[in-house]
């Protein structure tokens, strides 16, 4: 069922550029009324996903009408515009129960960001379907690797075809070429299909491997950068999601609208570090900005790659420098990970037997909340405070 939305006559802007982005979100299209009065009957009589109001001038909403309204209809989202963002204004207005304030007319890229505040906040409370977003703020750690291996190994124990890889490094992402897939349409195709999408159409742009993973494979086209924006981002992570029992994704080393918008959506975040001083910075840099987005600690979870027994830092300094412990180190192994790319497989699917294979099975185990799941053996010497610690301010009197 598509969306519907009321505009009040000159409140949000140019027509084309409102249906464009309303479209997008799977709106059909709005209608508009002259006046407040006709948008609150509107409200009164049928189902109005958003209402877009002026909040000055002669159409003006009267606030406490408004908030009895808002009330009654407490699904549909409303928000209101103003040509100038007076604070008094704004305030009445948010406790009148308005959700969102944006300066008329707003441009195309304030209005797609507060309908995908809109639908972020429609979204229902996570069930048992699970979203893990994988991400590093720098590159060359194995974030990706990471990503693929943990969608094959999740794939191992909740059966085929029930777990979606979606590459949301969106021009140029490695998942398909690591993989050996040549994949017919791509997550820019997708996105411009935003408007129609639903499940069938979803499955004719995925990619099965043989080993039934559904992957969404990223883009070689670099103008997929602008349709894939938070918007497309947003609603095809919530397709996946429907349909899938597990989603994997693997995400940009910058937090982009899309990357953000995934964070948001998943239902934890693995950050991948390696216990040396540059990666664990990156990583300490990536914790404080998860902790201004408001990210609750049990939604982020860190974890170490291609840790050895000889890696410069321990694990006890690196929780010291992150303020939290290692969720989880993933023993350095690359024989076996070269010797499974060359034949286009993730470790899991190469050679199971491997201690790199069985870390991953084990740390999908425990991110599904499995008990007695935690580091792979090879990774779990027992490892004292390094040298190197000093250099990252441990210790200090």
């Amino acid at each position: 069922m598509q969306r519907k939305a009321v505009i009040v006559a000159g409140a949000a802007g140019p027509e084309a550029m409102v249906g464009g982005v309303l479209q997008r979100a799977g709106f059909s299209p709005a209608l508009e009324v002259p006046t407040v009065a006709q948008a609150l009957e509107r409200l009164r009589d049928e189902r109005v996903d958003l209402l877009v109001i002026p909040l000055q001038g002669p159409a003006a909403a009267d606030l406490a009408t408004l908030e009895r309204e808002i009330a009654r209809a407490s699904s549909t989202f409303v928000l209101g515009t103003a040509t100038a963002a007076e604070p008094d204004l704004i305030l009445r207005a948010m406790r009148a129960g308005i959700h969102e304030f944006l300066v008329a007319p707003p441009s195309a890229d304030d209005l797609t960001r507060a309908v995908d505040r809109m639908l972020r906040r429609a979204r229902p409370e996570p069930s048992s379907r699970l979203a893990f977003a994988v991400y590093s703020a720098k590159g060359g750690l194995g974030t990706t690797s990471v990503a693929l291996n943990l969608a094959f190994a999740f794939a191992q124990s909740v059966g085929t075809g029930r777990v979606a890889l979606a590459d949301y490094v969106v021009s140029g992402g490695d998942v398909g070429v690591m993989l050996n897939l040549r994949p017919a349409y791509d997550i820019g195709d997708l996105a411009l299909k935003l408007a129609q999408l639903d499940a069938s159409l979803l499955e004719s742009f995925i990619t099965r491997t043989p080993q039934g993973v559904a992957v969404l494979a990223a883009s070689e086209r670099p103008e997929a950068l602008e349709s894939v924006d938070g918007l497309a981002a947003g609603r095809i992570l919530d397709e996946l999601r429907t349909h899938f029992a597990i989603t994997v994704v693997d995400c940009e080393h910058h937090p982009t609208d899309r990357t953000l918008t995934a964070m948001d959506a998943v239902d934890r975040i693995l950050v991948v570090t390696q216990l040396n001083v540059a990666a664990v910075r990156s990583a300490q840099r990536t914790l404080q900005l998860f902790a201004r987005l408001g990210y609750p600690d049990e939604k982020v979870a860190v974890v170490a790659n291609r840790a050895q027994p000889s890696d410069l830092i321990s694990p006890a300094d690196a929780a010291k420098v992150l303020d939290r412990e290692l969720f989880f180190r993933l023993p350095n192994d690359y024989r076996a990970s070269e010797a499974a790319l060359t034949r286009g497989l993730p470790v899991v699917a190469h050679d199971s037997n491997t201690a790199l294979a069985k870390a991953y099975v084990a740390l999908a185990a425990k991110l599904a909340g499995a008990e007695g799941a935690g580091d792979a053996p090879a990774a779990r010497d027992a490892q004292s405070s390094s040298r190197f610690g000093r250099l990252l301010g441990i210790g200090r009197k």
